[in-house]
């Protein structure tokens, strides 16, 4: 998690260099509180981007890395392919997948260190192109819709209830900072959930939880997540 003193630099490189790099969610709305509004203008890739830049006048040059590869690749595999790179999770956006496909949202300087290289362990690489930033501006991430019975709505329990974990297991995931809650590590196991949260599952997936869908005759939940495909 982002702590006070690099928000604090982040909002320090936007009126040095008059942008921001790329902000997950939460780092936004932190900055966002902190800048006058007059010098806000945000670039969203697309309409449901999790990753966005803040500039006054003129926003970076970004443009989107295209790699093919020659079978299937999985959104952890391309995310650590670049944290392998060295790269901050601030020099590049969302990962989008398709069709053996990956797009990277990327600040277009590190675009010839990615090309020359960027490679996976078993899985070949057929080329990286680079792209325009506007190429997937009507993409819509999909989504696999589940509803789940439940008893409450603390995330631990929601959690449990998606993996079918043992209570030991599903502390030691929080233990070990394998979930994350919009964006953050969680420690703690009795959050309760709010509609609209994004909450993460090492080694499982990203999931949205959207709400209550009614409540059962014992005093549960049968509630709506969305899985991120």
């Amino acid at each position: 998690m982002k702590n006070d003193y690099n928000i604090d630099r982040i909002i320090d490189n936007f009126y040095s260099k008059g942008y921001t790099k790329f902000l997950n969610p939460k780092e936004f709305l932190l900055v966002k509180n902190k800048l006058p509004k007059r010098a806000q203008n945000i670039y969203k890739p697309y309409n449901e981007a999790v990753k966005v830049i803040i500039y006054k006048n003129e926003m970076p040059n970004i443009i989107i890395c295209k790699i093919t590869f020659n079978s299937e690749v999985k959104h952890t595999m391309v995310l650590k392919g670049l944290f392998n790179l060295g790269l901050k999770e601030d020099t590049f956006g969302d990962i989008i997948i398709m069709d053996n496909i990956a797009y990277i949202y990327l600040l277009e300087e590190l675009y010839d260190y990615v090309k020359y290289n960027f490679e996976l362990n078993k899985i070949s690489i057929n080329n990286i192109d680079k792209i325009d930033k506007d190429y997937l501006k009507a993409y819509e991430p999909k989504f696999e819709k589940i509803e789940l019975l439940v008893s409450s709505l603390r995330i631990d329990n929601v959690i449990s209830s998606i993996t079918n974990d043992s209570r030991k297991s599903i502390i030691s995931r929080f233990k070990d900072n394998h979930i994350l809650l919009n964006y953050d590590i969680v420690k703690k196991n009795d959050i309760y959930l709010k509609d609209g949260d994004v909450f993460s599952i090492r080694r499982i997936g990203k999931f949205r939880y959207n709400g209550i869908i009614k409540n059962t005759k014992k005093g549960g939940f049968i509630i709506s997540i969305y899985k991120y495909i």
